[in-house]
């Protein structure tokens, strides 16, 4: 998962070029980024890669009908993303670089999909809040 681009993209089209997103949606802002995160100079090893996704979903019983509770999930040391929306931003920066139990949240579901190329599985969550759904997959990791 080397081959993504790098930055914000509003383009829906193209987050469903990278992960096989079955949420309905109109639209989405969308990054791709490896932890550490490259800042320039000589690039080192990516530990991780995480998709973040703030969708406006076409259909809202899409998220109501889901109804299993999130569990834990490894929150990435940057996904606190400046671009997303507050509430969803203090989500991932209060549980910054921890195995987040997200059970406890009411609004917090478990997503499970594929990469589009090469079908391999991908796991994470996708969160409610007003009017929008933050999506958070880890699309690779050390284990």
């Amino acid at each position: 998962m080397e081959d993504h681009a790098p930055g914000v993209s509003d383009k829906l089209s193209a987050l469903r070029e990278v992960v096989n997103v079955q949420i309905p949606a109109t639209s989405a802002r969308w990054e791709a980024f490896g932890t550490p995160e490259y800042k320039g100079g000589v690039p080192g090893p990516t530990d991780f890669t995480t998709l973040i996704a703030e969708l406006q979903p076409a259909d809202g019983a899409w998220f109501a009908a889901q109804n299993e509770t999130a569990g834990t999930s490894f929150i990435a040391p940057e996904a606190a993303r400046p671009w997303l929306s507050e509430p969803f931003r203090h989500l991932l920066a209060e549980h910054k670089n921890t195995t987040a139990d997200l059970s406890a949240l009411r609004d917090c579901r478990p997503y499970a999909t594929t990469l589009k190329k090469s079908g391999s599985p991908v796991q994470g969550f996708v969160c409610g809040g007003d009017r929008r759904l933050l999506l958070y997959l880890t699309l690779s990791s050390p284990q």
